[in-house]
């Protein structure tokens, strides 16, 4: 029994999470405060809503239907109408107000419902429906069941035809969690930012409630609430934070044959025989392609990024480039030889060279390693975007 009572008080909450992500500007909702759950708008229209949850179960292990004597329909029924009776203004109140039943138990076929659908559409009269309620009454020994019929029956005729075009029932509506989920989904368009978003926002919004219920404070988020108190959810979990994973590096059959390893042993950095060297300039360079790749297929990246950070890297690559090779263009020129100017030129190249190997950049605000920044402009030299020696357009 305290199972039960302790998922209904959950279905609350979840179904009162599920209209938190549907809020619009000018729309608060609320939880125990004017009904299980209420919704207002701008414009002062309220939607109050009773969420009820059921553990029982058919033969087939389907959650039961809706019938026509059910305690939650009844009860539901009886406190809006007592909500309606008590208010001073009913007429104005019921314009201004829809009624929901919310429940995981399935709509077969059930007589109540089609009765009250029946005097919303006007092809039954107040006076045939209150004899339905009548003989319904009559059709059980629960007196509790009986005085919530009475409630309804004790309606006037214009309040019974108001409340019955206010009333929506919304039946079936299991696997909250789920259905939560698939919100956040239609706000993020990123499926595998959802569950770290959901937990993020479960995990906030269940302090926060015990909070205000510690501080006696109604539990109850306008839009610019929620933005305020739960926008960090979005924030972090949808952070920028590109990652960083493993993958087996497939190296070519002549490492050698590179066009920026030709580059690179063309300035001297590398020397015949310095194999490994090789290796690992290749490895740094295909790390950083696949990590591009992965974070492209995967929607971390867009393909704009990706070229905003190629011509970033290009443009640092550039200042270094012809800040080193002045003096020697000044010399060329000129038209003086200088006896030493392809000695000049490997140094400056070099020393190009070195500054790019201490750059540390960044991607979309994420600061990349040594090895991947290194990896970045050895790629851009074998793409044939950039180079180290003065006439490496020419030569390459």
């Amino acid at each position: 029994m305290a199972g039960s009572k302790s998922i209904g008080f959950d279905y609350q909450y979840y179904y009162f999470f599920y209209l938190l992500l549907g809020l619009r500007h000018g729309q608060s909702v609320g939880l125990e405060v004017k009904d299980d759950l209420h919704i207002e708008f701008g414009d002062g229209r309220v939607e109050l809503m009773q969420a009820k949850h059921s553990v029982q179960t058919t033969s087939d292990d389907s959650i039961i239907a809706l019938t026509n004597l059910d305690t939650d329909l009844w009860k539901s029924l009886h406190n809006w109408s007592k909500f309606i009776l008590e208010d001073s203004d009913p007429v104005k109140f019921l314009t201004n107000t829809k009624f929901y039943l919310v429940s995981n138990k399935s709509l077969r076929t059930n007589t109540t419902l089609n009765k009250i659908s029946l005097l919303r559409n006007g092809e039954i009269t107040v006076t045939e429906f209150k004899k339905y309620l009548t003989e319904l009454a009559a059709n059980t020994k629960n007196e509790t069941i009986q005085s919530y019929i009475s409630s309804v029956k004790s309606l006037s005729a214009q309040q019974l035809n108001l409340f019955a075009k206010s009333l929506e029932f919304t039946l079936g509506m299991d696997d909250l969690i789920n259905q939560i989920q698939e919100r956040l989904l239609e706000k993020i368009h990123i499926p595998a930012k959802v569950k770290s978003v959901y937990d993020s926002l479960n995990s906030e919004l269940r302090d926060a409630i015990y909070s205000d219920i510690k501080e006696k404070k109604k539990i109850q988020f306008s839009f610019d609430d929620f933005t305020k108190r739960f926008g960090k959810c979005f924030q972090s979990a949808l952070s920028t934070k590109l990652p960083v994973r493993s993958f087996e590096i497939l190296l070519p059959s002549n490492p050698a044959d590179q066009l920026f390893i030709k580059q690179l042993i063309d300035i001297g950095d590398i020397f015949p025989g310095e194999d490994d060297i090789i290796i690992q300039y290749t490895t740094q360079m295909l790390t950083l392609y696949n990590q591009l790749k992965d974070w492209e297929a995967n929607g971390d990246l867009l393909p704009s990024e990706t070229s905003a950070f190629d011509k970033n890297s290009i443009l640092i690559w550039k200042n270094s480039f012809r800040s080193k090779y002045r003096e020697i263009r000044a010399i060329i020129e000129s038209g003086k030889a200088a006896d030493d100017i392809t000695s000049k030129i490997k140094s400056a190249a070099l020393d190009c060279l070195d500054e790019m190997r201490k750059e540390i950049l960044k991607i979309d605000d994420n600061i990349l390693s040594t090895e991947l920044s290194n990896g970045h402009f050895y790629l851009l030299s074998q793409q044939k975007n950039l180079g180290w020696h003065l006439d490496w357009q020419t030569k390459y």
